[in-house]
Formats: structure tokens, sequence, C-alpha cells
């Protein structure tokens, strides 16, 4: 039973590692190469993926940054996320921006409540 629980955790940590491809390769309708990088915690991460990927300069052509987990950005959490789309070649020198968008993380709620003598206190946010 500890086996099969270890090997759903760590199927579930792989699989999430994996949704979270730093660098994807997209074909706009032009035929022109896009590159869609994504990255935590770090702006610069996703400049430098892709400068890397395109092997030189590039075009933003857009970027954000969004509240997402640890291992993935599937629900708002308390690791930012950024992310951005740029054509390979040519630039203008524009830095992304990253505005923010989606949801806010928020924090669960808690009580703790201690009993002293026949009084309940209770403290949380």
């Amino acid at each position: 039973m500890k086996f099969i629980c270890s090997t759903t955790i760590m199927t579930m940590v792989l699989a999430s590692v994996a949704i979270a491809a730093p660098v994807e390769i997209i074909q706009s309708p032009s035929g022109d190469k896009l590159v869609y990088s994504k990255c935590k915690t770090k702006p610069n991460k996703c400049m430098a993926q892709a400068a890397k990927t395109c092997s030189g300069p590039y075009q933003v052509i857009d970027s954000e940054s969004h509240a997402g987990g640890l291992f993935a950005d599937l629900m708002p959490g308390p690791i930012t996320w950024y992310s951005m789309t740029v054509q390979c070649g040519k630039s203008d020198g524009a830095f992304p921006n990253f505005q923010f968008r989606g949801q806010s993380y928020q924090p669960p709620s808690y009580v703790q409540c201690n009993t002293y003598g026949s009084s309940v206190i209770c403290l949380g946010n």
C-alpha cells in the first residue's frame, strides 16, 4: 500500500512538471516561427529562454504574469508565473511588461480554537 501511494504521488509530481513546459514553438498564421516561453518567479528566465531558442534577437508579441502553484500554474497559488510570446528575428528593442492577468491567490483562511475552562477562544484570519 505504501509503495502504491508513493508511486501515485511521484506520478502526480512528474505530471505537473510536464504540464509546465518552459518553451513551445508555435506556427503563426503567416508561417513565421513564434516562441512561447513560460517560467516562474523571475521574468528574466523567460527572456533568456526566448533568446536561447531564437539564437539571437526577438520581437515581443505578448507577455503576462499570473498566480500559480509551485510545479504548475493550473490554478491560482502563491507563485508568480510569467509567460511571453515572441517572434524570432529583428526586434524593436521593447521589453515585455508582464502585466498581471487572471485571479489573484487568496490563502486559505484558518481558525484555531482553544478551550480554557468553560470558555472557548477562537483566533484566525
